[in-house]
């Protein structure tokens, strides 16, 4: 068991390491070869009144075996952080219930009026995503990842009654009246229901049974459970970016294009106001890139799965979920650097100093 253990480690490890790479193929493929994609993403069983599909089992998985790696004493350790874990909450709320309407005002007042409301919408859905499990690898292990955790934890939790708010807050604000408050109001119950039995669902249930399963059990578990993750990660993405090969061969680039620039641009003001967000508070430079993930960090596989059920009618959402996740990974990588940049200025100024 021990070398099937250590075998598990190293593959996903390997893969976790070319996970970039990974994704991309993923999209090549939903390019390339859509048809299974497709059929599973159309394939659904009904359960208690629930839709469940192969998104929405995946979705659940992901974040099950995330939750379950998390060890019990880490969890509280980040009770030891309340700041930082209370800012980054906070930005990551705010930012959303600000983005959203900023995006539909904008595409508004630019005379966008056709594409505005489905793309503002889009934005609300991914904006008040759960924090992206994988911001806590992006921060590193010497970072603040007890703070971050509880972020991605917290927000996952909270998320069935914070993404319909967002979204409810967007009908209210849009200029137009009747249609897109409808979609906006039947995305916001679509997302209530998904969030709450693939999202908080599944995190509470991890939580639980990291510390209820034995010890010997949980050590087996623990080596499989982060494959299991990617695997189940990779699978989703390539089934949801099956959704938007339809949009790419029949919209003109154009229409292409301006879902791209709202899902970059957004991702990019998301990381702007976290980063503004730590220098506004002074927090230190490990607590500030927690924020700025935290803030800029959205659960995409969360958000996809949300756009392609709660906006079926609307596929142009999809490309600004795709795009906004291609961008978190850039934007991610620029604010740990800078990040470890300014905690290794500190320490120089000291060695001179003792000097």
């Amino acid at each position: 068991m021990p070398a099937r253990s250590a075998r598990c480690a190293r593959l996903s490890g390997w893969i976790h390491r070319r996970l970039g790479p990974a994704v991309l193929l993923c999209y090549l493929l939903a390019l390339l070869v859509p048809g299974p994609g497709t059929r599973l993403r159309r394939t659904a069983l009904g359960l208690f009144g629930l839709r469940l599909d192969a998104p929405s089992v995946a979705l659940f998985v992901i974040l099950f075996a995330a939750a379950f790696q998390v060890p019990p004493g880490r969890a509280l350790a980040a009770v030891r952080q309340p700041r930082t874990v209370l800012a980054g909450l906070a930005a990551h709320l705010l930012t959303a219930f600000v983005l959203a309407p900023a995006t539909a005002l904008v595409l508004y007042g630019a005379g966008l009026r056709g594409p505005a409301g489905g793309l503002s919408t889009a934005v609300a859905l991914i904006a008040a995503a759960p924090v992206a499990a994988a911001a806590t690898v992006w921060i590193g292990r010497d970072g603040e990842v007890t703070a971050l955790l509880a972020v991605v934890l917290l927000s996952a939790l909270l998320s069935p009654l914070t993404m319909p708010t967002t979204l409810g807050l967007l009908g209210h604000v849009l200029p137009s009246a009747a249609p897109t408050r409808a979609s906006a109001e039947g995305a916001a119950g679509q997302a209530r229901a998904l969030l709450t039995g693939a999202v908080a669902l599944p995190c509470a249930l991890g939580l639980l049974a990291r510390r209820t399963v034995p010890a010997a059990v949980t050590g087996r578990l623990l080596a499989a459970a982060p494959l299991v993750a990617i695997t189940a990660l990779l699978a989703l993405t390539y089934v949801n970016a099956t959704a938007a090969v339809p949009v790419l061969h029949r919209e003109p680039w154009t229409a292409v294009a301006l879902c791209a620039a709202v899902g970059w641009g957004v991702c990019r003001l998301a990381f702007l106001a976290g980063s503004l967000t730590a220098r506004a508070l002074r927090l230190p430079p490990g607590a500030g890139a927690t924020v700025t993930l935290a803030c800029g960090m959205s659960n995409v596989s969360v958000s996809t799965v949300v756009v392609v059920q709660a906006l079926p009618g609307q596929p142009h959402a999809l490309l600004v979920a795709l795009v906004y996740g291609l961008a978190q990974k850039v934007s991610a990588r620029r604010a740990v650097v800078k990040g470890a940049r300014a905690a290794s200025y500190p320490a120089v100024d000291e060695r001179s100093a003792v000097r």
